[in-house]
């Protein structure tokens, strides 16, 4: 069988490379401000080039959080946070390096924002009129089709009063895989072979509007505007032979797709109300996905003996209206109260049906719990404090309280008071060095996909129903070591400690049942280490070296044996290492790096999985920052030819009644990738 985790790493191995890819030497003017001279020898095109090139500064979203929340991306454009849940990243692409003045490096608790934490980067800019980037990107695979099409064009200008952005983009993949498959008996003897390929294809062609009015001085509002259509096309062929009497002779198709779109309206307007601010936020998200997925099996004469075809139509949308009030009383403190209400939805029709050999044709059957609508109402209240309490020490406080009501056909009808807050402090000893206390009441984003019925057609696995599914909650514990050593040395350190309340997870439901549901509780734990060092102050002038390392560790008692295990699917190790060099007095740099991941088994009632990959990605890469006024970067992906692998253990009844009946296990290469980049502006 093909992995469907596998499909994420191929998709990911491009931008998770060349996020991390670039970083580069130190220079700051004083303190934590980076002047436009910082990143003069990377030749940057946008604000996200040069965000990225800050040493030790991560870029986070905040784009997957629950509603608007507080704090938001660790980004801020001239002070202010950025508008809704739009991707930070697509953003910063939007502003054109000319443009920008300078990036300011702060720590999240001296600022009057409610919930920031950590590293901050507040981007100062100024207008020059018109402006605009362009980026083409083709990418080539072995055994694929190129990818030509790979574009994005953003302009910026103002009108007055009026500022705007707009971005016209087309993502692509074409992405594959090709290996064997071994099945192999509880003693050992491998019963079946299989030799697999899969191409699995992505368009997504979009666009995006961003809006700044300022009327006056202490009067603004922002307008986002975003539509994407997405395009999915997945197609695996596999052909079985038997070794033993208990393989079959077989070939097998799956033909998958989704055509989705979406659509993003975001806005907010801020203004003097009595001694302080008053903030407006507005947020709407619909998107429209139907898919069809057909799993066909044939014998040796190509005769078509079995079949299915599940079919699903499905309708969300987020509505969130948040409103911030926000002053302060005297130099050093801050307050704001934050009142936020939601309205979400999912609306799904499936349907399936089953190949009938005796008509050679498809029957409709009757899949309980997969055709439904679930709807969420969800309010909440904030109150956030905020003060220096000394030179070295600052102290913030939120606490606040969620009410949530969850509805779903069939007669679920179900309402939760759930209570939140967080209490940061942050301790400067010195001004390079931060260290920052949180300990956080969280409560977590439910998937409504969850509590609706599916069927995995190629792995013949059901996931029943779950009307009972609740949020789960957690405190979150975090201390942060931040030291920033000079000349480009920089280190973060992060240990945490999660308790988990209503842990979403795999449970079993009746004898013969899988479900998403809830445990009762769990812990997780872990650290997280970056280091970004510059060689200048060891001769190795124009050189960047970067790591991250990343551990993590949980409990949970299994709700099918009853013994303690990690989480399912959970991270277990992830490190990155690369590094850079810009030629001095010369127009090239030149670099590469290497990353694995590892993670936790995943458990159902009947079985186990566990991917790997078998040796790290690599990659190495050159790049001319001048080519009659463009950019060219040239890069190779997978230098080592990794392989994904996956196991899958079956057992012959839920793992704590039946015994180990046999075992699949894939490998899958997927080949060098060479991308190049062009990039300009105008």
């Amino acid at each position: 069988m093909t992995s469907k985790y596998s499909r994420l790493l191929f998709a990911a191995t491009v931008p998770l490379t060349l996020n991390f890819l670039t970083t580069s030497a130190f220079a700051q003017s004083a303190g934590n401000i980076y002047e436009p001279d910082f990143f003069a020898q990377y030749a940057p095109r946008t604000a996200r080039d040069m965000i990225e090139q800050i040493p030790g500064f991560q870029l986070q979203g905040a784009d997957n959080r629950r509603g608007l929340g507080q704090g938001g991306a660790n980004v801020l454009i001239n002070g202010e946070r950025l508008t809704g849940k739009t991707d930070v990243g697509s953003q910063l692409s939007r502003i054109v390096s000319e443009n920008v003045v300078r990036i300011e490096i702060k720590d999240g608790a001296s600022l009057d924002i409610p919930g920031l934490s950590g590293q901050v980067a507040n981007i100062i800019t100024k207008s020059t009129g018109r402006t605009g980037t362009w980026t083409w990107a083709p990418e080539f695979r072995k055994h694929q089709e190129a990818s030509w099409t790979h574009a994005h064009v953003t302009l910026s200008g103002e009108t007055g009063n009026l500022t705007y952005s707009a971005e016209l983009r087309n993502e692509i993949n074409r992405n594959g895989d090709w290996g064997p498959e071994t099945l192999t008996s509880a003693d050992g003897t491998i019963f079946e072979t299989r030799d697999e390929r899969g191409r699995y294809n992505f368009d997504g062609p979009g666009g995006t509007l961003d809006l700044s009015w300022k009327p006056t001085e202490n009067h603004a509002g922002n307008l986002n505007l975003e539509y994407n259509k997405l395009n999915f096309a997945r197609r695996v062929r596999s052909t079985r032979r038997a070794l033993t009497e208990r393989g079959e002779n077989l070939e097998t198709k799956f033909i998958g797709g989704e055509d989705e779109w979406n659509a993003k309206v975001g806005g907010d307007y801020e203004f003097p109300v009595g001694p302080g601010k008053l903030k407006l936020i507005g947020y709407y998200r619909f998107e429209r996905s139907p898919i069809q997925n057909a799993f066909s099996v044939f014998d040796v004469t190509g005769e078509q003996i079995s079949g299915s075809i599940f079919e699903r139509l499905a309708d969300e949308a987020e509505t969130i209206g948040r409103t911030e009030y926000s002053w302060s009383p005297e130099q050093g403190q801050d307050w704001t109260v934050g009142v936020e209400g939601a309205f979400n939805f999912l609306d799904i029709e499936s349907e399936l049906q089953e190949f009938n050999q005796a008509g050679n044709t498809y029957i409709p059957v009757e899949l309980d719990g997969a055709t439904s609508r679930v709807e969420e109402r969800r309010a909440e209240v904030t109150v956030t404090h905020g003060r220096a309490l000394s030179p070295k020490w600052n102290l913030q406080l939120s606490a606040g309280v969620e009410y949530s009501k969850l509805q779903q056909t069939g007669g679920l009808n179900r309402d939760f008071v759930r209570p939140k807050g967080f209490v940061l402090a942050t301790y400067k000893p010195e001004e390079d060095t931060s260290i920052r206390f949180k300990l956080e009441r969280e409560v977590g984003q439910l998937s409504f996909f969850d509590f609706i019925a599916a069927v995995d057609i190629v792995d013949n696995i059901d996931r029943t129903s779950n009307f009972n599914l609740v949020p789960e909650q957690s405190w979150n514990l975090s201390l942060e070591y931040d030291k920033d050593f000079g000349q480009g040395f920089t280190i973060n350190v992060n240990p945490y400690f999660n308790i988990i309340s209503d842990l979403v997870d795999r449970i079993p439901v009746g004898d013969d049942g899988d479900a998403v549901g809830n445990l009762d509780s769990a812990i997780q734990y872990g650290v997280d280490f970056v280091l970004s060092v510059k060689g200048d102050r060891w001769g190795w002038n124009g050189t960047q070296f970067d790591l991250d390392l990343e551990w993590r560790d949980s409990r949970v008692e299994d709700p099918v044996t009853f013994v303690n295990r990690q989480l399912s699917r959970d991270k277990k190790t992830f490190w990155h290492a690369r590094i850079r060099h810009d030629i001095k007095d010369a127009p090239w740099a030149y670099g590469g790096g290497a990353r694995e991941y590892a993670d936790y088994k995943g458990f159902r009632s009947f079985t186990t999985d566990d991917p790997t990959l078998e040796r790290p990605i690599t990659y190495a890469f050159i790049e001319h920052k001048n080519v009659f006024g463009m950019k060219v970067k040239a890069e190779v992906i997978n230098l080592l030819n990794s392989k994904e692998e996956f196991t899958r253990e079956v057992f012959t009844a839920r793992r704590d009644q039946g015994n180990l009946d046999f075992t699949e296990f894939q490998s899958r290469a997927f080949g060098p990738i060479f991308k190049i980049e062009f990039s300009g502006k105008f």
